[in-house]
């Protein structure tokens, strides 16, 4: 969870002497284990007015999964995971069946076990079926495949009025729509979430390494521009590049390249590595393939199921934004791109700057524009970025909150200078985003938000910069009124 939610009480970092207090903590939780278990807790709720959030693993930087008052509706624990042969209209082929609690440590496991491979994010440690797959959800491996939410087969969800429905592309198509990209916490409960699952096989890899030393500030940043010059082609190949950025050093971990030996890795590199070695700064490299996904994921952000301190972040304030093709494929607006992210990493310290490069359009997800919610601008996009500004768990409120307005005030609004026409990941983004409504769902807004007036029309759901969110406000203390 963003340490902004976590109102700085009661933590490692508190001294024993303060008072502990729940803030906007949930004062009530259900361990949910079935389907009745959510109808009842719901119809308790709204009997005696209590605010509901649901919650799985809690990664969250919006803080969806939590609130002053509320009952939180714990799915964590339901850890069903099964593999069969599905076969339906859209799709026939493996499946993979989760209940709401698994994590994605848990699912690459399993399925790797039955010779599969499923799309899943880079951080081992979340629950699949919430805000990720709800969201979108982007994955080392959504070059070859599409995003995460492109595999969703069918939903098992219980409504705000109890009703326990089945969501696929023939049944409750609308809620099925919704579901599958247009954020959670927002629909319903879901129970258990059905998805596509494919062959395993060899995985290639890189780890790129660029660092100030031994070179200078212009040929570092020099070669800076030249990965992401290089990244359509990249991507075009069914890879992706997870990478993060500082302001004297360029990281990439991975280079995921499904199907690619480690000849076929190095000829993929080669065109960027030749452009490094032509302005003579030095890189530090190593390629591999591993006969499954699950051992190319471990070896590179393994161990799981918790994995590299890049992955596991916590300690920040986080700000994105989505830039598409036209940018890096223009040598003047890629150029553009790369000064609005010296500027995210300018103060230095712990000011970084992450994302990975991957390209999912409709082709690549084997669907079409009419097949789920995910956020238009995904498919034009081939980066996520994410710009974090240092939270220090022992410093006062507004010293933390100095970083969060460079965030707004200064890096978010360059990278929208670059990229106008786009939004950001509605899982990865500051909740002081600028019409989050259009940034986060862009056209799909409107329906989305008819479609929660069917299945949830008093408006128990309620989740910061969620579909139909602005029927609420909340008062000085966190809780909810209704708005005017």
């Amino acid at each position: 969870m963003s340490p902004y939610w976590q109102n700085r009480s009661c933590d490692p970092f508190t001294s024993p002497s303060k008072a502990c207090t729940l803030g906007n903590y949930v004062d009530y939780a259900v361990n949910i284990s079935s389907a009745e278990d959510v109808s009842h807790a719901l119809s308790f709720a709204q009997k005696h007015s209590v605010r509901v959030v649901i919650k799985n693993t809690g990664h969250d930087y919006l803080g969806k999964s939590t609130g002053k008052g509320s009952l939180s509706l714990w799915t964590h624990n339901m850890k069903y995971m099964g593999f069969f042969n599905y076969s339906s209209t859209e799709y026939t082929g493996p499946a993979m069946k989760m209940g709401a609690g698994v994590q994605a440590f848990e699912a690459y496991a399993a399925a790797a076990s039955h010779g599969l491979r499923i799309i899943g994010g880079s951080c081992a440690t979340v629950g699949l079926s919430g805000g990720f797959l709800q969201g979108g959800g982007h994955s080392l491996l959504s070059s070859t495949y599409g995003m995460s939410a492109d595999q969703v087969l069918e939903w098992e969800v219980v409504t705000a009025t109890g009703k326990h429905l089945i969501a696929s592309p023939t049944e409750n198509k609308d809620l099925y729509w919704a579901l599958t990209g247009g954020g959670g916490g927002t629909y319903g409960v879901v129970i258990s979430v059905t998805v596509k699952a494919f062959k395993d096989g060899i995985v290639g890899g890189a780890y790129l390494e660029i660092n100030k030393t031994g070179t200078t500030d212009e040929k570092f940043w020099k070669g800076v521009e030249e990965f992401f010059t290089w990244v359509p082609d990249m991507v075009d190949s069914g890879s992706t590049a997870l990478f993060s950025l500082s302001n004297t050093s360029f990281v990439v971990i991975p280079v995921t390249a499904p199907g690619k030996s480690e000849d076929e890795v190095k000829d993929l590199l080669q065109p960027f590595l030749s452009k490094i070695d032509d302005l003579g700064v030095p890189i530090n490299t190593s390629i591999t393939s591993f006969p499954t996904y699950l051992e190319h994921f471990d070896h590179y952000l393994g161990p799981m199921p918790y994995g590299l301190p890049l992955i596991n972040i916590v300690d920040v304030s986080l700000g994105g934004r989505l830039i598409p093709r036209r940018v890096l494929e223009n040598a003047t607006s890629n150029l553009d791109f790369v000064d609005a992210l010296k500027l995210s990493v300018q103060p230095g310290g712990d000011y970084k700057t992450g994302g990975i490069a991957l390209n999912v359009p409709h082709s690549v997800a084997g669907n079409d524009p009419s097949s789920n919610s995910v956020f238009p601008a995904w498919r034009d996009s081939l980066l996520t970025i994410l710009a974090f500004a240092p939270w220090d768990f022992k410093a006062s409120l507004s010293t933390n909150m100095a970083g969060d307005d460079y965030l707004n005030e200064v890096t978010i609004p360059a990278l929208t200078a670059v990229a106008p026409d786009t939004g950001a990941y509605m899982n990865e983004a500051n909740l002081q985003q600028d019409h989050w409504q259009s940034a986060f769902y862009g056209t799909n807004y409107d329906r989305l938000r008819r479609i929660k007036k069917i299945y949830d029309p008093k408006n128990l759901f309620f989740a910061n910069t969620a579909v139909g969110s602005e029927a609420w406000t909340q008062d000085g203390d966190g809780r909810l009124c209704r708005s005017a």
